[in-house]
């Protein structure tokens, strides 16, 4: 009992010291046709970051041209727990969309979502969301 308050202990230390700073991952932004479609052959590599000031989280993207939804350091909320780290970025300019990645904390990769109505959508293509290293 003892040994799994210790770990206990342990993982909800190492999980605030994760959280402490920045932390970056690699970003894959794809780019849009002639038709106006997302080409899965066609994306910038890039990061995004999500760093902890003064007790928030903001979200920057460095991703070539970015779009407006996409500039700047954005409010974002930060849920982790020991599999994943999910970044939900708030809504800061009117008119875009609400999204958030959930990144699995094992280096493997992740997912972006965008919100339709009140059900997140989970995006077709590949962003890597691997770790920075």
């Amino acid at each position: 009992m003892v040994a799994h308050r210790c770990l206990s202990a342990g993982v909800v230390a190492l999980l605030c010291a994760a959280s402490a700073g920045a932390q970056t991952w690699e970003y894959k932004s794809y780019k849009k046709d002639s038709m106006g479609k997302y080409d899965k052959a066609n994306y910038v590599s890039g990061t995004i970051e999500v760093e902890q000031k003064g007790g928030e989280s903001f979200f920057r993207m460095n991703s070539g041209r970015v779009d407006v939804c996409y500039r700047g350091a954005l409010p974002a909320s930060v849920e982790k727990t020991e599999a994943t780290t999910i970044i939900e970025v708030s809504k800061a300019v009117s008119g875009c969309e609400e999204f958030r990645y959930t990144i699995r904390n094992d280096g493997s990769g992740g997912f972006k979502e965008t919100k339709r109505g009140e059900q997140w959508v989970r995006s077709p293509f590949d962003h890597g969301l691997t770790p920075v290293k």
